[in-house]
């Protein structure tokens, strides 16, 4: 069973899916006058259901993961589509990053204009979380190219932290935008969504720092894509879709990595020598036999 392709089709396959039922509960279950939900509705349930099935699914599938201990610290993964995820997922981060300020700039304007209405801590944290994807979307370029020509430099382990850091403030970031909002349906997809990316991104981080949690970041990988997903159905702000996308990317990215040195196959010799680090064969030659 091949386990690296299964599941991070179940989770975009859920995703997509719960985007359109979340999109299907707001056109017809929502009722702009009260800003409430209409209570039973058909959406909510089938939600729910979906992510309960996606996560029984994921603690059956992730049974007995584990990390060979000949493995290379990025999981090696000379894959096209891999790196294609991480440098989009890194460019999203950039242009989170120019969001972000914009956004943080704004809400320091109104701070500004009336300070006992709006909280200064939130600008500020928008725009912490804006300069710290500046430096993860960078971050995600050079961990991309070191999983992918399987020669990350010892400097890796220190830009592996950014994500997790950048995850962490957006989680905070979110909060403090829905503090006061008493209805958990209206933004609880989005705030999940935190949750699990930034979980996500941290158990990558620690696998640099001889702390893997294999199935602990697979889960939270899974549930973070399916969550990210639906989130975007809410009509989030430019600054927050883009950002969520962007996780989404990394962690998708992520995900198939670890799977595949978990459970894959080994990756094909062609491929393994079409992207050996520059020098690498000539040193083999010069080997004594």
């Amino acid at each position: 069973m091949r386990k690296d392709l299964i599941l991070p089709s179940l989770a975009l396959g859920a995703g997509v899916l719960g985007f359109g039922l979340r999109r299907w509960q707001w056109a017809s279950g929502y009722d702009p006058d009260t800003q409430l939900f209409t209570s039973g509705h058909p959406a909510a349930l089938l939600l729910l259901l979906l992510a309960a099935g996606l996560a029984l699914a994921a603690l059956f599938l992730l049974r007995g993961i584990e990390i060979p201990e000949d493995s290379p610290l990025p999981f090696r993964c000379p894959s096209p589509v891999y790196m294609s995820l991480m440098a989009a997922s890194a460019l999203l981060l950039l242009g989170s990053g120019v969001l972000g300020l914009l956004s943080g700039m704004e809400e320091l304007a109104l701070w500004r204009i009336d300070p006992e209405s709006h909280l200064l801590t939130y600008p500020v944290s928008v725009m912490l979380c804006a300069l710290l994807a500046f430096a993860a979307g960078l971050s995600n370029l050079m961990l991309g190219k070191g999983a992918y020509r399987g020669n990350a430099p010892q400097v890796c382990s220190l830009l592996a932290l950014f994500p997790p850091m950048t995850a962490l403030v957006w989680l905070f970031s979110t909060h403090l935008a829905h503090g006061t909002d008493p209805i958990l349906m209206n933004y609880g997809f989005s705030l999940a969504a935190a949750i699990f990316l930034m979980l996500a991104h941290y158990d990558a981080a620690a696998a640099f720092h001889d702390r893997p949690h294999p199935f602990r970041g697979a889960f939270c990988a899974l549930l973070g894509i399916f969550c990210g997903l639906v989130s975007l159905a809410d009509g989030l702000p430019p600054f927050q879709a883009v950002l969520t996308a962007a996780f989404i990317l990394s962690a998708l990215a992520g995900l198939w990595s670890l799977l595949r040195t978990a459970f894959g196959p080994p990756w094909p010799k062609r491929l393994l020598e079409a992207r050996m680090p520059l020098g690498a064969q000539d040193e083999e030659d010069d080997e004594p036999v």
